[in-house]
C-alpha cells in the first residue's frame, strides 16, 4: 500500500498490471477492423457487391470469421453494399467515444449495376453503425444524400449523430452532411467543396479530406460539431491549394501530428506525416509501403511517444509501419483474396466509461458523492476524482484499485453499519475537504496505448475530524468504476 501525494501521481503507479473485460466483445479493442468488399466468387465490377468486416489482430491473424453486412431488408435495417470497382468507397471509422464503427454503402442488394449513378430516392445511401458487440444498425438510409454518386464515409461522435461524405450529381446533394440515427433526410452543411472523401471526428471537430479545386488535404468543417447550413470548409494552412496530394484518410497522432493516406502511384504516394508549427502544417516526409504504391486508408496508435500506423494500399495490402523516420519500412500483414478488395481500416480503440454501483451511506449532512469531472478518460489526459456532499471539515481518503471492485462491501466495526469498505486499494489518497464538503484529487492518464481499456475501482471514504475517534469513516461513497479509453 502506498501513500502519495495526489499531485505526484500518475496512473502508472497504479497499472502494474491490465485487466481484460469479464465480458467477451465481439470485436475487441486493441484489434484491427478491415472493410472487405467482395465474396471472392466473382470478379468485382461497378455493380453493388456484399461487404464484410474483417477482424485481425495487429499482427495480422484472422481473429474471427468476417462479420457479414447485411444483402437484405430486415424490419427497418436496410442491406448495405459497395460499388465492387470503386476504390473511393468502403471507409471505415471510429465514432468518438469508441463504442461504434461506421461505415456507408447502398441500400440495395448486390448485383445493381453501377449502383453509384442511382438516385438517392430509388436506392438509399446507407450509414451503418456497428457496435463492438457486433449488433448492427442500417436504420439510417439516405434519400436526399450523394444522389447519382458516391458515399464514401461517415463519422459520428455517440453513435446518434453522424456526418456524411461524399459526391453527387447533382452537387447540392453531395459534400459533408449531417444526419441522426433512423433519419431519411440529411443537411449539406457547406457548398463549397462538394466533391469529399472521407470524414471523421476528431477533439469535438468535424474534418473531412478531399483533393477537389484548392481544397487538396484535410479540411476543418464548421466549428465544433456542425449541424447546420451555411458552414465553412477550411482547408488546414499548410496544405497545399494549386497542386499536391490525392489524400483520402487520415490520422491524428496528436494535436501537432497528422498522418494522411495518399494513393498517388508514384513515388509521392505512401502516408503523409504533417507536423504543425508556429501556426502551420508542413510535410515532414511520406513513408511508401512499397515502390510507386499509395495508400488509401490509415488509422494507428501512440504507445511511450512511438507511432504505430497500419494502412491499406492500392494493391489491397494491409500494411504496417513503426514511424521511426525517414524511410521506415512497412510489412504486409494481410493480401487480399482473389477477387476481393480490402478498403478501410481502423485500429479499435477501446471506450472509455465511469460507471457507479454500490450503496453510499449517509453521514452527519447527507449522502456522500463520488465522480469524475471528465469522460470519456482517455489517455494523456488530466482529470480529477472528486467527493462531495461531506461533513466540513472532513479527511476524505479515496481509495483507488486497478481492476473493477468486488462489491462485497464489509462494514467497518464501530462505524455505521450501511458504511461498507467496496475498494482494497493499491493506492490511498488524501483531502482534507473544503467550506463546502467537496474534495478532490487529481490524476493523470499516460499517453499510452497499452492501457486503453484499464479498468480502475475508487471509492471515497469521509473522517469527520471534528468527532471524538474520527479515525473511523462516519460514512461512504458508492464504488465507481473507471474505464479508460485511448
Amino acid at each position: 500500500m502506498n501513500m502519495r501525494h495526489p499531485g505526484h501521481l500518475t496512473l502508472s503507479l497504479l497499472c502494474t498490471a491490465l485487466l481484460a473485460s469479464s465480458a467477451l466483445a465481439q470485436i475487441t479493442p486493441g484489434n484491427l477492423v478491415v472493410t472487405r468488399i467482395g465474396t471472392g466468387a466473382a470478379t468485382l465490377t461497378s455493380a453493388s457487391t456484399a461487404v464484410f468486416l474483417e477482424e485481425y489482430t495487429t499482427a495480422g491473424a484472422l481473429v474471427q470469421p468476417p462479420i457479414a453486412m447485411p444483402t437484405a431488408p430486415s424490419g427497418l435495417n436496410l442491406p448495405i453494399t459497395n460499388n465492387g470497382s470503386a476504390t473511393s468507397e468502403g471507409f471505415i471509422t471510429q465514432s468518438e467515444d469508441a463504442r461504434y464503427l461506421i461505415t456507408v454503402g447502398y441500400g440495395v442488394a448486390p448485383g445493381t449495376v453501377t449502383v453509384n449513378t442511382t438516385t438517392s430516392l430509388a436506392v438509399n445511401r446507407v450509414i451503418a453503425r456497428i457496435a463492438l458487440d457486433g449488433t448492427i444498425d442500417t436504420t439510417t438510409a439516405l434519400t436526399d444524400g450523394f444522389s447519382g454518386s458516391n458515399i464514401r464515409s461517415a463519422a459520428s461522435s455517440d453513435g446518434s449523430q453522424f456526418w456524411a461524405a461524399g459526391t453527387a450529381s447533382p452537387a447540392a446533394t453531395g459534400g459533408v452532411r449531417h444526419t441522426t440515427l433512423g433519419a431519411t433526410t440529411s443537411t449539406q452543411l457547406s457548398l463549397t467543396p462538394t466533391n469529399m472523401r472521407v470524414v471523421n471526428v476528431y477533439g469535438g471537430q468535424v474534418y473531412c479530406s478531399s483533393s477537389s479545386g484548392t481544397f487538396l488535404g484535410v479540411s476543418t468543417v464548421g466549428t465544433g460539431l456542425s449541424t447546420t447550413a451555411g458552414q465553412t470548409t477550411t482547408l488546414l494552412p499548410g496544405f497545399p491549394v494549386v497542386a499536391g496530394p490525392s489524400s483520402y484518410d487520415y490520422f491524428f497522432a496528436d494535436a501537432n501530428t497528422l498522418y494522411v493516406a495518399d494513393d498517388r502511384a508514384s513515388a509521392f504516394g505512401g502516408i503523409q506525416k504533417w507536423v504543425f508549427a508556429a501556426g502551420t502544417w508542413t510535410l515532414a516526409y511520406t513513408l511508401q509501403a512499397a515502390t510507386n504504391i499509395g495508400c488509401r486508408s490509415v488509422s494507428g496508435f501512440v504507445n511511450g511517444g512511438v507511432t504505430t500506423l497500419f494502412a491499406t494500399t492500392n494493391n489491397s495490402l494491409l500494411v504496417t509501419a513503426v514511424d521511426a523516420g525517414i524511410g521506415s519500412p512497412f510489412t504486409t500483414l494481410v493480401t487480399a483474396a482473389t477477387n476481393t478488395a480490402l478498403r478501410g481500416v481502423r485500429w479499435v480503440r477501446p471506450p472509455a466509461s465511469v460507471v457507479h454501483s454500490g450503496t453510499s451511506c449517509a453521514t452527519s449532512v447527507g449522502t456522500p458523492l463520488i465522480s469524475t469531472n471528465g469522460n470519456p478518460i482517455t489517455g494523456n489526459l488530466g482529470f480529477q476524482i472528486t467527493a462531495s456532499n461531506t461533513p466540513f471539515p472532513t479527511f476524505v481518503m479515496f481509495s483507488l484499485k486497478v481492476g473493477p471492485a468486488s462489491l462485497f462491501g464489509f462494514p467497518v466495526p464501530g462505524t455505521p453499519a450501511c458504511a461498507l469498505i467496496y475498494v482494497l486499494p493499491d493506492v490511498l489518497l488524501a483531502e482534507l475537504s473544503d467550506a463546502f464538503g467537496n474534495a478532490a484529487t487529481p490524476l493523470s492518464i499516460p499517453a499510452n496505448a497499452s492501457l486503453g481499456g484499464t479498468v480502475i475501482a475508487a471509492q471515497a471514504v469521509p473522517f469527520d475530524v471534528t468527532l471524538l475517534g474520527f479515525d473511523l469513516p462516519v460514512g461512504t461513497t458508492d464504488v465507481i468504476t473507471i474505464t479508460i479509453g485511448n
